[in-house]
């Protein structure tokens, strides 16, 4: 899935693998990625600050605290800032 022109043409960030793309639109206390990955992904546990996803193609599969769901295009999921987690993505995969 490509991103309209606007938003590709934000900076990039670091992304969780080669194959995938981050732009970052940045405020002065928090951010909005816009991710594309070709290739599926296994996230290991860690944390950060306070996310909310919403996949718009592919799927991620979440394990937060020991509960796994799986989400798909517009189902949005939330991880609290600090709270340890781990994921699975099935590419194509884009989510802002």
């Amino acid at each position: 899935m490509r991103f309209p022109d606007f938003i590709e043409r934000l900076p990039q960030g670091e992304p969780p693998a080669k194959a995938a793309q981050l732009f970052v639109l940045q405020a002065e206390k928090h951010q909005v990625g816009f991710i594309r990955m070709e290739v599926d992904l296994a996230v290991p546990e860690h944390s950060h600050a306070a996310q909310w996803e919403i996949p718009l193609e592919g799927s991620a599969e979440v394990n937060i605290g020991g509960e796994v769901k799986v989400y798909g295009p517009g189902q949005p999921f939330y991880v609290g800032a600090g709270v340890p987690h781990t994921g699975k993505v099935k590419s194509p995969y884009a989510a802002i």
